[in-house]
């Protein structure tokens, strides 16, 4: 549904329906109106808002982003970058990886043994899939939980509102997120009531000794594959954040977005939470692993916090759906796609490391072979938010680094490259336009 919600916005957006500025219908009313979950709504609006087509003010509403080029609102002549060639941004996932044929097959196998009976529903979802959630993430990132300590979900960001609303409710009003991260992740922290700072973010992940000097007593991190950098907590950072943790009373709250597709060459590492278990809330989703096609997540949380996520909607999907991906773990299927995809995704990080070599002088990748994007730390005097729009304009979509940060902090120039969406053979292709763009916006230096 949200997906659903968002696309017809930006079809109306696109169309000139919806025009400039317009103030739509706040999430309550419009959740109301289509008969949905107002978590629905509030998450296509944020998603929107993250793309650029709308708008949002404490106090005036969402409206519809008044700086949408004539191209986006469909009023100009055939929108040439309405369909992008090259999706190189961070959160691009392409069904194309999607194992439709092996999906199927768990698909029809739980049809066939349900018989008359039904499954049996839960609100923290069906036994079996969290049965074999909890086994897997053990097996697989060395998770101490069992199938009572873990609930499923729809996404992360849905995941993140609920996390917010109990952390509230536990007393803790005051949570630190990564800077640069995920900007629409501050709005969802707001909106549930917390007050939010950004940690400064290095190539050891984020600043323990800033986060505590921040007060806050709540963090989000995502230790493998930082967004943007694509950093990965150092050793010693991660025994400092959970130290913190447990002097503080705190709460880490770990997103593992990308630590099932290491594609490096050591075993990469494990998840936070089996250090400190009561203090890590562990999060993670198949977005990475499986793409668009499935809106399914899971988190595994201390008892003080799990026995609340009972009282609120999760928005897990249906309860087949959630059978066929209990089954697509019990029979292994979903191991075997995994080393299918970290070799894809090792391949298209090897392309595109080589086509910045190749096509863009003076820039570098940075971070760990990891997950689905890499950042690439541009030359100074690069104006990166004006190379991703003339990239845009031709048919390359990506995001700079300054999209990412937050605060008055200032960024060094960077474009931040996901390569989900998009085949190893074209990459060379993209990084040409992005390396043509870069001439174009370079600042010459004073002789």
């Amino acid at each position: 549904m949200t997906t659903q919600i968002q696309a017809a916005i930006r079809e109306r957006i696109k169309d000139g329906t919806l025009h400039p500025g317009v103030r739509l219908p706040s999430s309550r009313n419009l959740a109301e109106d289509l008969g949905v979950s107002r978590s629905v709504v509030v998450q296509a609006y944020e998603q929107l808002v993250a793309g650029g087509y709308l708008r949002s003010a404490q106090g005036s509403g969402t409206r519809v982003a008044t700086h949408l080029s004539r191209l986006d609102r469909g009023t100009a002549e055939p929108a040439r970058c309405a369909e992008a060639r090259h999706d190189l941004r961070v959160g691009a996932t392409s069904s194309a990886l999607f194992p439709s044929r092996e999906w199927l097959r768990s698909y029809e196998c739980v049809g066939q043994s349900i018989g008359g009976v039904g499954p049996q529903w839960h609100p923290l979802g069906v036994p079996e899939l969290r049965e074999r959630l909890a086994a897997y993430l053990g097996r697989s990132r060395g998770l101490l939980t069992t199938a009572a300590g873990v609930a499923v979900t729809a996404d992360f960001d849905h995941t993140l509102h609920v996390v917010c609303d109990v952390l509230r409710d536990l007393g803790t009003d005051h949570i630190a997120v990564e800077n640069p991260g995920v900007p629409w992740r501050v709005r969802i922290a707001e909106r549930a009531g917390l007050r939010v700072s950004g940690i400064p973010v290095d190539g050891e992940g984020i600043d323990v000794d800033g986060l505590a000097r921040s007060g806050a007593r709540a963090v989000l991190v995502t230790p493998v594959s930082q967004v943007p950098t694509g950093a990965v907590l150092s050793p010693g950072r991660r025994e400092a954040l959970l130290r913190w943790a447990a002097d503080v009373d705190g709460w880490v709250i770990e997103y593992d977005r990308d630590g099932h597709l290491w594609f490096g060459l050591s075993s990469g590492p494990l998840a936070l939470q089996r250090h400190r278990p009561e203090r890590v809330i562990y999060a993670g989703t198949t977005g990475a692993m499986l793409g668009p096609c499935l809106r399914l997540g899971w988190v595994a949380a201390p008892d003080a916090m799990a026995e609340r996520f009972d009282r609120t909607p999760l928005g897990a999907p249906d309860p087949l759906t959630q059978l066929t991906f209990a089954h697509f773990i019990s029979s292994g299927l979903l191991d075997q796609h995994i080393r299918g995809i970290r070799t894809i995704l090792r391949a298209r990080r090897a392309a595109l490391q080589e086509a910045v070599e190749e096509h863009m002088p003076g820039a570098r990748i940075s971070g760990e072979p990891t997950g689905t994007h890499a950042y690439v730390q541009l030359p100074e005097g690069v104006d990166d938010v004006r190379l991703a729009a003339l990239a845009r304009a031709k048919s390359v979509l990506v995001q700079p680094s300054r999209h990412f940060q937050f605060g008055r902090r200032s960024p060094s120039p960077g474009l931040v490259l996901g390569y989900g969406a998009v085949r190893r053979s074209v990459l060379p292709e993209a990084v040409a336009v992005l390396a043509r763009a870069m001439g174009q916006v370079t600042r010459k230096p004073k002789t």
